[in-house]
């Protein structure tokens, strides 16, 4: 029988994660990496795949205390993305006759995958696995678990901020060329 892989769209999970996404804001990618790998190879979930990839966005890094040969953290080859480098695994595993799960948040990801053959969940289905207190809020839906949160208040003013900046700036170089 083929081997079942469970592939983790890693950086889609560590924005999503309350406890990752300090580090992912902070610019400390690494160790937000290696906090999922952590988490992801202690949970059940090697009882329940045979295989267990996470691929991360952006160049390799070293990550110690991957503990098992049945997991590996794979980066985008120079040139290309994280959802191609999916794509090309989860394609690879279905030509094999594998079972593919995928899990992102990711809409066009999901639906790419989903047209090759493989199944999908959620982040927060995710993450609710591997650590209870980062799973989803009491009382959301198990439709608002499967996609990608809703930005902070906080990332919300942030890009307010940033947007109303932006265009202030630009009409102050459009008003001075008149």
């Amino acid at each position: 029988m083929s081997r079942s892989v469970l592939v983790v769209d890693g950086s889609n999970v560590s924005w999503a994660w309350p406890r990752a996404r300090p580090l992912m804001v902070a610019g400390r990618h690494q160790e937000a990496q290696a906090l999922l790998v952590s988490y992801t190879q202690s949970s059940p979930l090697l009882t329940q795949h045979d295989e267990l990839v996470i691929v991360f966005d952006g160049p390799p890094h070293h990550l110690p205390g991957v503990r098992s040969p049945r997991v590996r953290v794979l980066y985008p080859d120079p040139g290309t993305s994280a959802d191609h480098r999916i794509i090309e695994l989860v394609e690879v595993h279905r030509h094999r006759g594998a079972p593919a799960l995928l899990v992102s948040s990711d809409r066009a990801l999901r639906d790419a995958v989903r047209s090759l053959g493989a199944t999908t969940m959620g982040a927060m289905e995710l993450i609710s696995v591997i650590d209870r207190r980062g799973a989803a809020a009491p009382g959301r839906s198990a439709r608002a678990r499967l996609e990608k949160p809703l930005p902070s208040a906080e990332d919300t003013r942030d890009w307010l901020h940033r947007f109303t900046h932006h265009e202030r700036r630009r009409g102050q170089k459009e008003g001075d060329s008149r």
